[in-house]
């Protein structure tokens, strides 16, 4: 028995699921690390799910990088029970040379529609193959020198609040015959040196060195040496005065050995190893209305934020991250005044030292209310002023992001008062955000289940007919 109805049921069926499949489609823009080495590549990947579908458009070209090849891959995940056929195209790119980069939004054409992302700044450093270390902390030693200690500084001459490295290094030539170690007092040694050799008028940010004393393999003037740190701190100028480092002393055991070479712990002499006194010119700051606030340093800066086209009312996150060699101690952001563009609620900021090296990471993170309608420059609030002791003057980082606001202005009739809260409760929440793919998923699903009751009435009906 034929069954026009349930023919026409199905066809039905299949033209609602396809725009079922359709509405369901998905595309993402992801960035990959911001900062890498010369030998690292930077990554953009356009991740499509659920569709059969993956062409693409042009990817942005970078300054400074060069793009490497694209790839292709396709997987399957699961979403609500349903497995669903995801495709990633990640295109590559190599810097050229390292430094601080810098590009602008961007869209890429993604099966027939535009979709934007954001731009990013991008850090590169030089590869620890390509680094070469500072001359300061090379030691000059005489060829015939089998072993030694000495005290290394990794300036000469240093600006008021910039901040240098001292290490306190022990080397054995590898032609030494001589059995040594470090006694069992080595950490008390060290402390007693930590306090004496520490300039009064600078802070101190020590590196705590635990555990084994790490070694490495060095080569000066042509000969081989196993370099012992038993100290490491750096130090950062209070003012003017010149930093004289005086020469101390390193005790080490030497024990006598047996007809095979091996040390006999129990015969054992105490060697003291004297270091060559250091000293360091400090330089004022070239006069500045900021010059006892700001930080000294080499520094960069990231910046990102939630969404560039935003509406009255709404609240978004704002990140500025500062990068470099100094001391983030005295790393902060200028005071923020609520006006009548934006009430900004005080920052959460965190601090990433980076091991063993002059410096790191320190992070801001805002969220801000916009409550006039109109193009904005974030420049105007979120800079940061300090002294480039590279290039020996004063220098800001400034935000780049310029953000599209829309919507009805919010009046604030206390935005001079400085409290950052004060009109929030005027603000216009009344106005709902419609996410029109999720209503459509939401309709789709609908329907869907519509279809599956509709097929158990028509079956049933065709089964009792018969």
């Amino acid at each position: 028995m034929k069954c026009p109805k349930l023919h026409i049921f199905f066809g039905l069926c299949l033209v609602l699921l396809n725009l079922f499949a359709v509405a369901q489609e998905d595309v993402k823009i992801e960035l990959g690390k911001k900062n890498i080495t010369l030998d690292e590549s930077f990554t953009i990947k356009v991740i499509i799910k659920n569709s059969d579908k993956w062409q693409t458009g042009q990817f942005p070209d970078i300054q400074s990088f060069t793009k490497t090849g694209k790839q292709v891959s396709h997987s399957q995940t699961s979403i609500g029970g349903q497995r669903v056929l995801v495709h990633t195209i990640t295109q590559s790119y190599a810097p050229t040379k390292d430094g601080i980069f810098r590009f602008n939004l961007f869209s890429i054409n993604v099966n027939g529609k535009d979709y934007e992302a954001d731009g990013a700044t991008i850090s590169v450093a030089k590869s620890a193959e390509s680094a070469e270390e500072p001359a300061d902390l090379t030691p000059i030693i005489d060829s015939k020198e089998e072993a030694l200690a000495s005290l290394l500084v990794s300036k000469k001459q240093v600006y008021v609040g910039e901040g240098f490295q001292v290490s306190l290094v022990f080397y054995v030539a590898e032609s030494n015959t001589a059995a040594m170690g470090f006694p069992d007092n080595i950490n008390a040694q060290v402390d007693a040196i930590a306090k004496k050799i520490k300039p009064a008028d600078c802070l101190e940010d020590r590196v705590m060195i635990t555990g084994e004393i790490p070694k490495t393999d060095v080569v000066i003037a042509n000969k081989k040496y196993s370099a012992y740190k038993v100290f490491e701190a750096f130090y950062f100028p209070l003012n003017n005065k010149p930093i004289d480092f005086g020469a101390v002393e390193l005790k080490i055991n030497k024990y006598a050995t047996d007809s095979k070479g091996n040390p006999i712990k129990t015969q054992k002499s105490v060697i003291g190893f004297t270091t060559k006194p250091q000293n360091i010119k400090v330089l004022d700051l070239p006069a500045h209305p900021l010059r006892d606030k700001v930080s000294v340093g080499e520094f960069s800066f990231l910046e990102s934020i939630e969404n560039r086209k935003i509406n009255t009312g709404k609240s978004f996150n704002y990140v500025f991250r500062i990068i470099g060699n100094g001391n983030l101690a005295t790393v902060s952001m200028p005071s923020l005044q609520n006006d009548s563009h934006f009430d900004f609620y005080p920052p959460e900021f965190k601090e990433n030292k980076y091991v063993g090296k002059l410096g790191g990471e320190k992070e801001f993170r805002y969220r801000i209310i916009p409550k006039d309608s109109g193009q904005h420059s974030l420049d105007k609030y979120f800079y940061w002023v300090y002294f480039n002791s590279k290039r020996q003057q004063y220098d800001t980082l400034k935000s780049r992001i310029k953000v599209s606001v829309s919507g009805k202005t919010i009046e604030s009739g206390s935005t001079n008062s400085g409290d950052i809260y004060d009109g929030l409760e005027k603000v216009d929440t009344s106005t709902i955000e419609i996410d029109y793919r999720e209503v459509i998923k939401n309709i789709s699903n609908l329907i869907v289940i519509i279809m599956l009751i509709g097929m158990f009435f028509v079956f049933d009906f065709s089964r009792k007919k018969k």
